[in-house]
């Protein structure tokens, strides 16, 4: 069997003999297994596997006492609080497992509770490590990105309930385990890809533009990653900066800052346009996409956009203009982000607009609220961070070129080559 053994998180107070015939499948296809028992209950399935980590560890771990919690497991905050220490937990004792190099991939089994503490603790692993979630909420009616995060987690629906072993949970826990021991059989590929590790993002308004940069870069040698600025994507790409993944951001589209400030629905978080900074890793920022909020049908709309122009952009998405007062809040929250960065930082405008509507009779084309935004960064960013403003729409030739030189002059400075 192979030295590094598969994880299997479960309840063994609830989930006992399911984990036992996953166990069974992924050993008899030559992995060795190891089990974190997640439940708290003072008793266990017959038929249970005996856990490589206890219960009571993974309570600890999570800084809670397991017998306590369950003396009192009726209670309502007893239960949030048993969810949440066995949740950080076992992403503990996952995470330090596979940093011990004892583990090569991991598999849940779980209902709603189950699915809520097995994907927490995959998602401490990095990517590219096996992870197969089964779970009886894997369904159409559960926003999968609550579990998922930005970690590729793969969900497989249960369609019956987790709840004792029959014909058809056999089949669909057996197949489970071969997912997990097929991931976990897939040869190492070259991690570091042949150049240097470029972050770009894109989102609808830019996609011309993304289309139009990313065979350019990839022509000149780069490895390119686009991640989309729906709220997701922007903290997938921060993300791995800090780990090391990115060795420089072409920051394209920034919209989710626009989301994140004005409520829109690709949002993004905090950490846009600052992790990647305070983790050293140069960046290009171009404000693609980010003159408008996108919000939802448009009688969702909040009465307060309602004078603002707007675009239905399709039948759930309506796109706002923001106006002056909210680019120089824009361009506030931004120069306080990147002024924190400690590599280089270049902001590139595009003279003639930031979206695909923001261009010469077009609905979004308002150059006093665009130059509200350039005098702001100008005003706000640190003397080192240059605001070059280049010819050209951010969608259009002039622009692209201009900015992709931009792009390998940073390069050059951060001394990536």
């Amino acid at each position: 069997m192979s030295e590094l053994r598969v994880a299997i998180i479960a309840t063994l107070d609830t989930k006992g003999p399911e984990a036992a015939f996953v166990k069974g499948q992924i050993e008899n296809a030559g992995h060795s297994t190891l089990i974190l028992d997640t439940g708290i209950l003072d008793k266990r399935d017959p038929g249970s596997p005996t856990p490589d980590i206890s219960a009571d560890r993974i309570a600890q771990e999570g800084g809670e006492n397991r017998s306590e919690l369950a003396a009192c497991i009726s209670e309502k905050e007893t239960r949030n609080r048993s969810i949440r220490a066995m949740s950080k937990g076992s992403a503990k004792v996952l995470r330090e497992l596979y940093d011990q190099g004892k583990i090569c991939g991991v598999i849940g089994l779980g209902g709603a509770q189950g699915t809520e503490i097995c994907t927490y603790a995959m998602r401490a692993l990095p990517l590219c490590v096996p992870k197969v979630m089964v779970s009886t909420v894997a369904s159409g009616q559960t926003p999968f990105g609550i579990y998922t995060g930005t970690r590729d987690i793969t969900i497989m629906h249960s369609v019956v309930d987790i709840l004792g072993l029959n014909s058809l949970t056999r089949r669909i826990l057996a197949n489970a385990a071969g997912a997990i021991v097929g991931m976990a059989n897939v040869k190492e590929a070259d991690e570091k890809g042949a150049g240097i590790r470029v972050g770009i993002t894109i989102y609808g308004q830019t996609t011309p533009a993304g289309l139009a940069i990313k065979p350019v870069l990839e022509d000149k040698g780069y490895e390119v990653f686009a991640f989309h600025s729906n709220g997701t994507g922007g903290k997938a790409m921060e993300e791995l900066a800090v780990e090391g993944l990115l060795d420089i951001i072409f920051d394209l589209s920034t919209h989710e800052l626009a989301d994140e400030l004005f409520g829109g629905i690709h949002a993004g978080d905090s950490q846009r346009l600052l992790a990647g900074g305070l983790a050293a890793v140069p960046r290009l920022v171009v404000p693609g996409a980010l003159d408008l909020v996108t919000l939802g049908e448009p009688e969702t709309v909040p009465e307060d956009y309602r004078t603002q122009p707007f675009v239905r952009h399709n039948p759930h998405i309506t796109l706002v203009r923001l106006n002056k007062e909210q680019m120089i809040k824009i361009g506030t929250v931004m120069a306080e982000r990147l002024n924190q960065a400690k590599a280089p930082v270049v902001v590139a405008i595009p003279k003639g607009g930031f979206s695909f509507y923001n261009r010469d009779g077009l609905h979004f084309r308002d150059l006093s609220a665009d130059r509200a935004l350039v005098f702001t960064l100008k005003e706000k960013l640190k003397p080192d961070i240059p605001v070059i403003e280049i010819e050209g729409h951010v969608n259009d030739s002039p622009f692209i070129s201009g900015v992709v030189s931009v792009f390998e002059e940073i390069v050059k400075k951060a001394k990536l080559v």
